[in-house]
């Protein structure tokens, strides 16, 4: 899609960016594939979420570490990751993001 012209941050009526889908999805190649581009990871949908809080959700450790290490912020939106690991009971995800410095 983006090698035919499409905008690699456009985003469908909810708000939802391709990194969004690709996180929710479960797709790392993707994901990898879009920040290599320059996908932006702190976009915000329209329900308050980011690719992080998809990749937290979906309990995906190798999504989330691919987003930690391009720098995208867990704390982001009204649902961001680290509120998803607190609601959902998701420890492991809760000690993935702690483990990456913030700043």
């Amino acid at each position: 899609m983006i090698d035919a012209g499409v905008p690699l941050n456009v985003v469908n009526p909810r708000g939802d960016t391709l990194l969004i889908v690709a996180a929710y999805q479960q797709h790392p190649d993707t994901v990898a594939e879009l920040l290599r581009r320059g996908a932006d990871a702190s976009v915000i949908n329209g329900m308050g979420q980011t690719a992080i809080s998809c990749a937290v959700f979906r309990d995906n450790e190798p999504i989330l570490r691919l987003l930690l290490e391009a720098d995208a912020d867990p704390d982001l939106g009204t649902h961001s990751g680290v509120a998803i690991a607190d609601q959902f009971g998701l420890p492991r995800m809760r000690e993935i993001i702690e483990s990456y410095p913030r700043g």
